[in-house]
């Protein structure tokens, strides 16, 4: 395979150029078969003139597609010399092999609008057919005009036996329109002779067209990390210098299971500092800690490894045990069970009653929050998890917020602040 990330048309961040071979495959449906030209400025044109009364359909091969990668491209239509002026023209990635075909994509809905649209085939109704092909009109894209510029993206899944179909208004935040679909006749994309930019039309959408490939990516697909808190406890002041949260739910097991504990604790006159955090006997790793030093109150995230090969691999629950350079102290424990994540945490970030924190794409932020008294408050533009008040004297918030294409995320407490303290941490996929 073509070493990636490249692009075809113009340059995009980071991407080299490098154009897809062949003419491209059509069915005969085309008075003139599509051509495709490379300007001297790097754009890539595809032009032709389907026949009156056909169904049209061409792929232009961009790369070879494989598991776990994803495509990318942004493209302008030139339909208005069509019957139809495009209304019922498709645009998108086409998979083919000899006579098999799938083809999803962007098409025009009759009116003004797009659809998400699929449409595939095998003998007798394969390729060279022009009907008894299988359709699925998905309903409205959620981004897309018919006059363009359109940006539509292909993630196939590990496995190579599914993929996401996605749109985007500005090729940085996308929309699922298919997830999860399988592409048939294909029941993996190792079978697929031919990938690229594919071309459908109506057997009314007869006449010239042109079509403008602005930019093609093929890159390693983002693959979100997988995070839900699992497990909750409160603790209030306690005698000794243990805090023990007995058994705690793990979550389900899995090879690359990471356990995240987030944890907030005040003593309420006295400094201590948090040593050590065990679950199930394993020892945990700070990422983060609002305050670097012995302190009255404090908010904390550690992690531990929780996957194949770890002493808790085959736990579902256990004791996780904090314990601190002296006692008299309450808290609020929360467990989260992460999969698909980095160990190493991409930032980290503190505060007092806000915190901003970047989450990486396909990542995921955590946040802890501490804060002394009795009085009520939420932290804003997060999923809380655990919002629980300890000894009628210390309020502890654990929260969370994903991001598939990434952003940074400010989270502020709402009520009467207190000595507050907030840590957060940035998770990224492995």
């Amino acid at each position: 395979m073509t070493a990636a990330p490249y692009l075809l048309g113009r340059k995009g961040p980071g991407a080299a150029v490098i154009v897809g071979g062949g003419s491209g495959d059509s069915d005969g449906g085309f008075v003139e078969p599509p051509v495709v030209t490379v300007t001297a400025a790097g754009d890539v044109t595809v032009k032709g003139k389907t026949k009156a009364g056909s169904f049209g359909k061409f792929v232009y091969p961009l790369a070879t597609i494989a598991a776990g990668r994803q495509y990318t491209f942004r493209y302008t239509p030139q339909f208005s010399q069509l019957a139809q002026q495009g209304k019922l023209a498709m645009v998108g990635f086409g998979l083919k092999s000899n006579n098999d075909f799938h083809i999803v994509g962007l098409r025009g809905d009759g009116s003004t609008g797009l659809n998400k649209y699929k449409v595939y085939g095998t003998p007798p109704n394969g390729w060279n057919a022009q009907t008894g092909h299988t359709t699925s009109d998905g309903g409205a894209a959620a981004h897309g005009t018919q006059g363009g510029p359109n940006w539509i993206r292909l993630v196939v899944s590990a496995d190579g036996t599914t993929y996401k179909f996605q749109t985007s208004a500005d090729g940085s935040t996308w929309s699922d329109e298919y997830a999860g679909a399988v592409p048939s006749p294909f029941s993996n994309v190792s079978g697929v002779a031919t990938f690229g930019i594919a071309l459908w039309f109506n057997n009314a959408d007869a006449g010239p067209f042109s079509i403008l490939i602005d930019q093609f990516a093929d890159e390693v697909a983002i693959v979100p990390v997988s995070v839900a808190a699992v497990s909750t406890y409160t603790a209030p002041e306690q005698a000794g210098s243990t805090i023990t949260g007995a058994g705690m739910s793990f979550g389900a097991t899995a090879a690359d299971r990471l356990l995240y504990i987030s944890v907030a604790y005040d003593h309420f006159s006295n400094t201590r500092t948090l040593d050590s955090v065990t679950v199930g006997g394993a020892v945990a790793t700070r990422l983060v800690r609002a305050q670097g030093l012995a302190a009255v109150r404090n908010a904390e995230i550690w992690v531990v490894d929780a996957g194949s090969g770890s002493s808790i691999a085959s736990a579902t629950s256990g004791n996780v045990v904090l314990t601190f350079s002296s006692n008299g102290l309450a808290g609020t424990i929360t467990v989260y069970r992460a999969t698909g994540a980095s160990q190493t945490a991409s930032s980290t970030a503190t505060g007092t009653t806000s915190a901003t924190i970047t989450i990486p794409p396909g990542g995921e932020a955590l946040f802890a929050f501490c804060n002394n008294g009795s009085g009520t408050g939420s932290l804003s533009n997060i999923t809380e998890d655990y919002n629980s008040n300890s000894s009628t004297d210390m309020r502890g918030i654990h929260g969370s917020k994903a991001s598939t294409p990434g952003e940074s995320v400010t989270s502020t407490f709402s009520g009467t602040a207190s000595g507050s303290q907030m840590a957060a941490v940035a998770i990224q996929p492995a």
